[in-house]
């Protein structure tokens, strides 16, 4: 956890408009997938807004609609607010979950959502609390996750069902896949910003160093993380296709 810069974060990146069309396009599909809000917390979505508008990343809507999923619309990044006094989930737009759903983390406390990560509370699970408590508006921290897909497409929501990992996974289909996150204070709350960024794992290859660590992680990630990641059942393959095609670059 380092400190972010909200202004930067939730700028556009997409010159090309693709990943809004792509967000429109699931939200007019199935919203209730993506979108989800606890009631009661109309007031944070509005401070979400006014985070959005005071950064000029977005306009006054022509029908003047202020609600969560309007914003996810002409905002890139995807969002969850974080209710500072229940500690809970208080809402979600969130169009390229990574194997999670959003709709059912909203209403749970972030204990319950971190829950299912393997080692995260009983390690750093009071710390989190208390940062979220401490993180005050205009203050913004920034931090990455890391897993591994089987395609490059950025909506991973368990009900599209994308293929899993497994032992018939190929270097060409293994893709990494990090989610940046952005928290940032509001009255009441805390926003978090998510951006997926996707490339071929072995673009890594480009960087022997880079490829060694990757590798590394791999090899010795614990069953119950690696369970979590969904590539308990592809680490051997994986490890197989990297050391193929690490032996092929070396010889030309």
């Amino acid at each position: 956890m380092r400190q972010g810069h909200a202004e930067v974060f939730f700028a556009r990146q997409d010159e090309s408009g693709g990943l809004l069309r792509a967000k429109r396009r699931s939200l007019d599909e199935h919203p209730e997938r993506y979108v989800a809000l606890m009631p009661g917390s109309e007031g944070l979505v509005d401070e979400v807004w006014k985070v959005a508008q005071a950064l000029g990343h977005v306009e006054e809507p022509a029908d003047g609609v202020k609600d969560l999923e309007s914003l996810a619309r002409v905002w890139e990044a995807d969002l969850l607010v974080m209710d500072r006094e229940s500690k809970k989930v208080a809402a979600a737009a969130v169009c390229c979950p990574s194997s999670w759903d959003p709709a059912g983390a909203v209403g749970n406390t972030l204990d319950d959502v971190h829950g299912l990560v393997p080692r995260l509370n009983p390690q750093i699970g009071v710390m989190i609390n208390r940062f979220l408590e401490k993180v005050s508006p205009g203050k913004s921290y920034c931090r990455e996750n890391w897993s591994f897909t089987r395609t490059a497409d950025l909506d991973y929501h368990p009900a599209v069902g994308r293929r899993r990992l497994d032992e018939s996974v190929t270097l060409e289909e293994l893709f990494l896949r990090v989610e940046h996150q952005l928290f940032t204070g509001i009255p009441g709350g805390v926003l978090m910003g998510i951006r997926i960024e996707v490339c071929p794992l072995k673009d890594l290859a480009a960087d022997a160093e880079v490829w060694r660590f990757t590798a590394e992680k791999i090899r010795t990630m614990p069953e119950d993380v690696a369970g979590y990641k969904s590539m308990d059942a592809a680490i051997e393959k994986m490890l197989q296709e990297m050391e193929s095609f690490q032996a092929t670059t070396d010889k030309r």
